[in-house]
């Protein structure tokens, strides 16, 4: 594989990490102090609507030929897939342990 199509699968995957991991981060930021499983995933319908229409969306451009072409992404090779993913989940569990362990919150908050 030459450089630039490494360099560009690089930057497809940083752009599907940053983009979907924003998506799975939005539930950390709902409550600074409770766990996303105390708040209730589902309790807020627009949300979900709205992290799932942004899903498809960012999914349509990782997916669709012609959005590829106009976003200059690559087409992810699948060793690159599940990377993606893990990489897109950790904010979420590294926030989750922070707020197990409080490290997170403020001394006046309650």
């Amino acid at each position: 594989m030459i450089d630039s199509e490494r360099i560009k699968i690089a930057q497809t995957m940083a752009f599907a990490v940053l983009a979907f991991s924003e998506l799975v981060h939005v539930f950390n930021v709902r409550n600074n102090n409770k766990s996303i499983f105390k708040t209730g995933i589902l309790s807020n319908k627009k949300l979900i609507f709205a992290i799932l229409a942004s899903f498809v969306l960012v999914l349509s451009i990782l997916l669709i030929p012609a959005l590829r072409d106009i976003f200059s992404i690559a087409v992810l090779p699948s060793e690159n897939i599940f990377e993606v993913i893990v990489l897109s989940i950790l904010p979420l569990v590294i926030v989750e342990m922070l707020k197990l362990l409080k490290i997170n919150t403020l001394k006046n908050e309650k």
